[in-house]
């Protein structure tokens, strides 16, 4: 099975989840806390990124689709992102590498 990257609010998180990418919060520009990828997180975790005011968290699970249905979603991942980019001219460099970016973000 292939792991799947998604980033999921603080209502969603739950103690047992492993980090998908490192956590850092910073206060003040001070490294105040932080927790490696692949950190399973606790409750005591989970009670001081609350107190940190953490919104989002990168978490890494097992992903369950088909390889069919990743497919259809990156193409409507890809429709989609044409769609918010129809006006733009991705003849720019800095608009072209944008949309890159985007769809490359949408695709983990």
């Amino acid at each position: 099975m292939s792991e799947r990257l998604r980033f999921l609010s603080m209502a969603e998180v739950a103690e047992g989840m492993l980090l998908g990418k490192p956590l850092v919060v910073a206060k003040q520009g001070v490294i105040d806390f932080t927790l490696p990828a692949g950190h399973a997180l606790t409750e005591t975790n989970l009670r001081q990124m609350r107190l940190r005011q953490v919104e989002f968290v990168c978490v890494s699970e097992t992903d369950l689709r088909t390889e069919d249905e990743r497919s259809a979603e990156l193409a409507a991942e890809a429709e989609r992102l044409d769609e918010v980019f129809a006006h733009a001219d991705l003849s720019a460099p800095a608009l072209a590498g944008l949309h890159a970016a985007v769809l490359a973000y949408r695709s983990l």
